[in-house]
């Protein structure tokens, strides 16, 4: 057999890993963290629309407490 071919059906020697080297990204993981996070920003925005639903309605109950009071101060002034 020629010696080339001998040496391309040898298998490749593997490089050394570091010990302190981070984990290889792995797609599989990096596309559930991605959905995750898409999932806490969704929930997220809900909850800001929520509170933004509920402070428009406190500011606008406090609106008409201040308008009632003032027109019962007086008309008791009166």
């Amino acid at each position: 057999m020629n010696p080339k071919m001998l040496k391309l059906m040898q298998a490749k020697k593997k490089r050394p890993v570091d010990p302190n080297a981070p984990p290889r990204p792995n797609l599989m993981s990096h596309d559930k963290v991605i959905r995750d996070q898409k999932k806490v920003v969704e929930d997220m925005a809900q909850r800001i629309d929520f509170l933004e639903r509920r402070l428009a309605q406190t500011e606008q109950k406090l609106r008409y407490q201040t308008d009632y009071l003032s027109l019962l101060h007086n008309k008791i002034k009166k």
